[in-house]
């Protein structure tokens, strides 16, 4: 089993990891947000074609609901056969991304050259 390393991370950011910058967790939320915010789990494998599992799909959705990036309008333990529809948390996504610019984003104090 692979080690993680747990690198400090200013607590802000730590809900980004959660994200995890994958490209399927990006293609979700762009899909997303091109239909309105909300499309159910087959709308949304047909929005992301034939190139991405359905399995894949859901374990992604799953991961983006534990960090509040999306939400299932059915509970987890009880969508085994149900329709879920999934609501993009864009305000979510959009702090969390301004915590990481703001992270990034170089100060007026630092000295020349320390980039």
């Amino acid at each position: 089993m692979p080690a993680y390393s747990y690198a400090p991370l200013p607590g802000e950011l730590d809900a980004l990891v959660g994200m995890g910058m994958n490209r399927v967790k990006l293609a979700i939320a762009v899909a997303l947000a091109e239909h309105g915010g909300r499309l159910s789990t087959p709308e949304l494998v047909a929005a992301l074609g034939e190139g991405v599992a359905g399995t894949t799909i859901a374990r992604n959705l799953n991961e983006l609901e534990d960090h509040g990036y999306v939400t299932g309008d059915v509970p987890r333990d009880e969508r085994r056969r149900r329709r879920t529809h999934w609501t993009l948390n864009h305000e979510t996504i959009h702090a969390d991304l301004r915590a990481l610019i703001q992270a990034t984003t170089p100060s007026a104090e630092s000295p020349p050259g320390s980039d």
